[in-house]
């Protein structure tokens, strides 16, 4: 024991290390670690290698986009007229069918619970769920049937047997089915990564109101699968984005954008980290009025159908604003119609006659005629005749003779408009073209600001390369003059407006998050087209357009002529200019105008794509057209007037003393009472025997009397008291099987006879 203490005494505790030694010693140390490192560092690289690419391949982190929510289009009441929806489509990832996995099981043996191995999706799970006539095989029958079960089976099996990675077993599911898919279905509520099922929403843009009807080819839609365009010089998946429309035109604030994101598998799960928050797209308020549109389309579809035309398309102005209203473009389809594309504003076709209005202003304006300036046609029943203009022929739809200017539009004599507009201008052809250019009513409209593809007017020039000697007379008629309906629409608009040009537009405005990112104001183009004296001569020939002439029709073809609202406006029927010819190709047929005609507030252009082989005679746009702006306007004026009892002539309320006075058979009496006292009806209540409900007569058990009632206030007494109640007949309760002050029995019934 001493020697040992010695020798720790002498040569560690005694030791004193020169510099050299104590050198060595801390490098060899440092030698020794760096050995070590590098073993470390080639037991990971060349051993361990399998062990962390595999807990690298866990953790591996896959980019992607996150999706943001598309903007809503409103209409101008805020309904809701294009929004999104989600869809799903699901699929089916059978690449990992081999792989082992592991499942808990209990070993009776071991007497506790272990893991064994397992395959993913063993065949017989397959076969049992995806039978011809498996649980999973009818749900998707269920959720698609237009495949069978038996179809359904085949396709799931055979990708499971050729390790398809991508099946696409459900096209676009809607969010309640998916959800009930996921959580009630068999086989499909297991975890995805045990049955390799995964679901890709898509864009999904619903109009509630109609997909193929009700102005869509105007609101537009979105490509809802992979579409590829080179926008800009690059290659761009357009997947989502605005197709055509308001879509397409606003599109790049509608959009939004996508967030940014990574999936980062957790265990036997893939989490979604946001690295960027996606940003949801604007919202778009339109000008339009869904029920106008609702009655638009339902009155231009069903005249369509009638006359077994091709098509036709109408839009609606609001007079004052230049705000659309309404705008619908149907082409049919066999017995319904359907909206192909903007026919009102991407279609260039001569108006025909409802250009006349156009030379008739011009023509007053310039003091060239007054609406008393007489015209000889030549043309009579005596002597029907068309008048020889360099050779080209012009008749008229019926013999008129010798007219007025103003009964020349009246009657809208062809012959008339072209003597007027070539006699005044045969010499200085130009200066009736300057003048048009003048009211500024062609000018460009810049309407593909919000309607894509829109087109202008047809620009003509004396000696442009399709002038010929009869151009004046064919213009002056409507036609050689190529104009989208949009252009016409605002020229009657102007006329509605006393004289003021408005620049229509269909957007109000567009707000993302209450920031008004785009607005729209009502815009004078020309503050006066004409001068007064002839806006008011034209607009008293396009009352008697209505009144008398064109437009009014009769019994048997009833025109745009109506009892109820006061209508303005112009026919129009020009033939159809296809295959370099306008012969055999049909015809366009029209009616333009305005209503009330003594106080404008809208103004609507109808018009009829009317080709051979239609259940219509000669072609008219009075009674072909005409219906449609008439029900329409019927409609509306009907939706939008407001009268008060004073607002009524006293005189409409003698017909009581001929036994033909309103019957109140219902409603608040001292309402009733004031109505029928200020028409003059105050004995009608008393002989009318009119009984209201009077919750003070229902006693509880008892039943009520309720003879002279309304089937409404009759049961509503009934009821309260307790009873059970069947009812016959219509008008006022006659009879009731109960006795009125009788005792009730629970879950009694009476009858009650009407009359």
């Amino acid at each position: 024991m001493g020697f040992i203490k010695k020798l720790i005494n002498k040569y560690i505790l005694g030791w004193t290390p020169t510099f050299n030694t104590r050198f060595g010693i801390v490098l060899g140390v440092l030698l020794l670690y760096v050995l070590a490192i590098i073993a470390c560092a080639t037991k990971t690289f060349m051993v361990d290698r399998p062990h962390y690419e595999k807990l690298i391949g866990n953790l591996k982190r896959d980019s992607v986009s996150i999706p943001q929510i598309r903007g809503v289009i409103y209409s101008e009441t805020g309904d809701m007229i294009a929004a999104s929806a989600p869809e799903y489509d699901i699929f089916f990832d059978f690449r990992n069918k081999d792989q082992k996995w592991f499942k808990t099981v209990y070993d009776s043996t071991k007497r506790k619970k272990v893991k064994v191995p397992t395959t993913l999706l063993p065949r017989d799970t397959m076969e049992y769920y995806f039978g011809a006539n498996g649980p999973a095989a009818q749900w998707m029958h269920k959720l698609n049937p237009r495949k069978t079960a038996a179809e359904h089976s085949l396709g799931m099996m055979k990708a499971y047997r050729e390790g398809n990675r991508r099946y696409l077993a459900l096209r676009r599911i809607s969010y309640l089915e998916y959800k009930e898919l996921r959580n009630s279905a068999p086989f499909f509520s297991k975890n995805r990564n045990h049955i390799g099922m995964f679901a890709e929403d898509r864009p999904n843009r619903k109009r509630p109101y109609g997909e193929r009807r009700m102005g869509a080819s105007t609101i537009g839609g979105v490509f809802p699968t992979d579409t590829f365009r080179i926008v800009n010089g690059v290659r761009r998946n357009m997947k989502g984005h605005g197709r055509n429309g308001l879509e397409q035109t606003f599109d790049s604030l509608l959009n939004g954008e996508p967030g940014i994101g990574f999936t980062q598998k957790v265990k036997l799960y893939r989490q979604t980290i946001v690295q960027k928050e996606p940003v949801d797209g604007a919202d778009v308020y339109t000008t339009l009025d869904m029920e106008m549109q609702r009655i638009l389309d339902f009155e231009l579809n069903k005249r369509i159908l009638e006359l077994n035309a091709a098509g036709g398309w109408a839009a609606v102005m609001e007079t004052k604003t230049g705000k659309i209203k309404a705008i619908s473009n149907l082409q049919r389809r066999g017995d319904y119609c359907v909206e192909d594309y903007n026919h009102f504003v991407m279609d260039l076709y001569d108006p025909g006659s409802t250009f006349k209005t156009v030379s008739y202003t011009v023509l007053l304006d310039d003091g060239k005629i007054t609406p008393d300036t007489w015209v000889d046609t030549g043309n009579t029943l005596a002597n029907p005749n068309s008048w020889d203009y360099h050779g080209k022929q012009i008749r008229d739809d019926h013999p008129v003779g010798k007219v007025t200017a103003d009964e020349a539009m009246v009657q809208s004599s062809n012959i008339s408009l072209a003597k007027l507009t070539t006699g005044a201008y045969e010499h200085d052809k130009q200066r009736y073209l300057d003048l048009i250019d003048k009211m500024k009513i062609f000018e460009d409209l810049h309407l593909e600001v919000e309607f894509q593809g829109a087109q202008r007017p047809r620009n003509r020039k004396v000696g442009d390369a399709t002038w010929s000697k009869v151009s004046l007379g064919q213009i002056s008629y409507g036609y050689e003059t190529r104009i989208p309906g949009m252009y016409m629409l605002n020229f009657y608009n102007a006329i509605a407006n006393n004289g003021t040009l408005m620049r229509p537009y269909i957007v109000d405005r567009v707000v993302k998050d209450g920031q008004v990112l785009y607005h729209r104001e009502p815009e004078v183009i020309n503050p006066k087209i004409c001068s007064d004296s002839t806006l008011r001569a034209v607009r008293h020939a396009l009352e008697g357009v209505v009144e008398r002439g064109t437009a009014h029709g009769n019994a048997w073809l009833p025109g745009a002529y109506s009892k109820k609202v006061k209508i303005a406006g112009k026919t129009g029927t020009a033939q159809r200019y296809a295959n370099h010819s306008y012969s055999g190709n049909g015809h366009y047929v029209s009616f333009a105008g305005y209503f009330p005609a003594d106080n404008p507030q809208y103004t609507c252009f109808v018009v009829i794509d009317a080709r051979p082989g239609g259940n219509f005679g000669r072609p008219g746009g009075g009674y072909m057209a005409g219906p449609v702006f008439r029900n329409f306007a019927e409609q509306v004026y009907a939706n939008s007037i407001y009268r008060t009892v004073r607002d009524i002539k006293p005189d409409s309320a003698n017909v009581a003393n001929h036994g033909m006075y309103p019957k109140a058979k219902r409603g608040p009496m001292l309402a009733t009472a004031e109505v029928t006292n200020e028409l003059g009806l105050d004995s009608v209540l008393y002989n009318l025997d009119i009984r209201n409900v009077n919750l003070n007569d229902v006693k509880p058990g008892v039943v009520p009397n309720v003879e002279g009632m309304g089937a409404a206030d009759a049961l509503f007494m009934l009821e309260n008291a307790g009873l059970r109640v069947n009812f016959s007949g219509r008008g006022k309760v006659i009879s009731q099987s109960l006795v009125a002050g009788s005792k009730i029995t629970k879950g009694q019934t009476i009858s009650i006879t009407l009359k």
